[in-house]
């Protein structure tokens, strides 16, 4: 979203509000934010990089047909 070429926190929250129809509270989306955060970025500065995701992703090879979020 910020043209960075990293999703960082504003960026995860624009995702986090869009697919859930912004029906969650602030402190849920923090909450999701610093789970995919502390879970994907594996050189701690507070981003994930296309490969960070692509390493996460590739972790999982059912991702994209079993993507969803609970709450």
């Amino acid at each position: 979203f910020d043209g960075d070429d990293q999703l960082g926190h504003d960026d995860l929250s624009k995702i986090i509000r869009c697919l859930t129809r912004d029906e969650l509270s602030d402190e849920e989306v923090e909450f999701i934010i610093e789970r995919v955060i502390q879970e994907a970025d594996l050189d701690g500065d507070e981003q994930i990089s296309y490969a960070e995701f692509e390493h996460v992703v590739s972790r999982s090879p059912d991702f994209i047909r079993t993507f969803h979020i609970r709450i």
